[in-house]
């Protein structure tokens, strides 16, 4: 059943090959090139995040496998018309998949808790057999122990509606009408489990597509963290880190009054499995290094940028599940204008700056645990792969301005930015039609009926003005 039906077309940041090198490096190990590398999506859906790689990242070269055909002939028909190729997909069954090249990284998401024994032995000897020796491989899980609190509703909900009908996104309408049922008759579960409630409400706001996938999986299996561990040091991986980067960080992950849990130390399989226990954690982004752990200075091998265009935040951040984050505004303001004056690097900013390197190095760390910059590609690309990034870029945006939301690349971070329709808009009539940009929008929303030029063009100027403070934003991000 699950292969006729279409996954979620959504983008997951944390697939961003330069957030995993940056984890990995930040634990010094060695990584691949932050240009030129290969990169391989294992169920990879429609490639939603793939094809905003790849445009990201003109240098690299991108592979994504899915056994369901609708995903992989909507993945290829997009990336035709968008103008990408450097992103191939190949609908497959991974247990028949061979004579696969080699990669630097290798990713799947969800993937591997929601398939039986024989696809993930088919995983182990795609990594085995395909990841660079300085490779890196990125699996996110459902995880223990934040699913032993909620396996049972995911129980009631399959055992309830699964066979219903042969409609299975009427089964699970059903399914969530049944589980707030068994919430307002205050069944014994629902007594004992309080928080079931909010985990029923939420889970009711999900796409169909999605739960469906999740709840209706026959071998849907959440992993304790140590399990998973083994399963990648069997494979000759050593555990790098996770995502978000912040989790990485004890001081920071764990709540008030768990300070001796960081007397473990060096121990982080230890850490890492008493972390979970404390933070309850239900699914896990963890990522593994096939090489040597020898790098002495990591903040030389990563640049930094800011990729939001909102304002700066630096006292009272919360972060999911973490103490507030305070930082001062003399040590970091400063690094932050040198970021977004160009300067990606510690030694870069340490010179403009006149400042000990290790103060730059502090800084920016912690202004990366804080998510107010991210590691960034800083791609330079051939004159010839910059023209062809402009097609590729105003092919995003003509898609974008039919949605509310919508996620177009940046060469400068080498990821995905998210835009709503009217950003679209006027970026478009900035990059095509700059002598006459709030003309243009103003006839655009005419045409699709926003009302007559005269009304269409007084918005257009108002909200073109606006849009204008951010136009240095979009030229740091190589959009403008």
């Amino acid at each position: 059943m699950l292969d006729k039906i279409p996954y979620t077309d959504t983008f997951f940041s944390e697939l961003n090959p330069h957030a995993i090198r940056c984890t990995a490096l930040m634990r010094g190990f060695q990584v691949p090139d932050v240009q030129a590398f290969t990169y391989c999506e294992l169920g990879c859906g429609t490639g939603h995040s793939l094809l905003i790689f790849a445009s990201a990242n003109p240098d690299a070269m991108f592979t994504g496998i899915d056994f369901n055909e609708e995903h992989i002939a909507f993945a290829k028909d997009r990336a035709e018309k968008l103008g990408i190729k450097n992103c191939i997909f190949q609908c497959a069954d991974i247990t028949t998949v061979t004579s696969l090249p080699a990669f630097d990284y290798i990713v799947m998401h969800g993937l591997y808790t929601w398939v039986h024994e024989p696809v993930r032995a088919a995983i182990h000897r795609i990594i085995e057999g395909s990841l660079t020796q300085n490779g890196l491989a990125l699996v996110s899980y459902n995880a223990y122990p934040g699913w032993h609190v909620f396996e049972p509703l995911r129980m009631m909900f399959r055992e309830y509606s699964m066979h219903l009908s042969d409609d299975p996104f009427q089964n699970a309408e059903q399914g969530i009408g049944f589980l707030q049922w068994m919430h307002e008759k205050q069944s014994e579960y629902m007594k004992v489990v309080p928080s079931a409630g909010a985990f029923i409400e939420e889970l009711s706001k999900h796409d169909m597509r999605y739960i469906i996938h999740e709840y209706y999986a026959d071998h849907w299996t959440p992993l304790w963290f140590k399990e998973m561990n083994v399963k990648m040091n069997d494979l000759g991986l050593t555990f790098a880190g996770q995502l978000p980067f912040f989790l990485n960080i004890g001081e920071i992950a764990l709540p008030e009054g768990f300070e001796e849990i960081l007397d473990i130390g060096e121990d982080l399989i230890q850490f890492e499995t008493y972390k979970d226990l404390i933070r309850n954690t239900m699914f896990r982004w963890d990522i593994y290094a096939k090489g040597a752990r020898d790098i002495e200075n990591p903040y030389d091998h990563i640049h930094f940028g800011r990729v939001f265009s909102h304002d700066i935040y630096l006292h009272d951040i919360a972060l999911p599940g973490c103490r507030i984050i305070t930082l001062d505004d003399e040590s970091h303001l400063p690094i932050i204008g040198e970021l977004e004056s160009g300067y990606s690097t510690a030694s870069m900013i340490s010179s403009s700056l006149n400042r000990d390197k290790s103060q730059v190095q502090d800084g920016l760390l912690n202004l990366l645990i804080a998510e107010q910059i991210k590691p960034i590609a800083c791609n330079t690309p051939s004159d010839h792969a910059l023209k062809e990034y402009k097609k590729i870029l105003i092919a995003f945006l003509e898609e974008a301005i039919g949605h509310d939301e919508h996620v177009i690349p940046s060469l400068q971070s080498g990821s995905g930015i998210i835009i709503n329709k009217d950003t679209a808009l006027f970026l478009l009539a900035t990059i095509i039609h700059a002598e006459d940009a709030i003309d243009w929008i103003a006839e655009w929303m005419e045409f699709h009926g926003y009302g007559t030029f005269n009304i269409t063009r007084i918005h257009a100027e108002e909200s073109y003005s606006t849009f204008t403070t951010t136009i240095p934003f979009w030229k740091r991000m190589r959009i403008l």
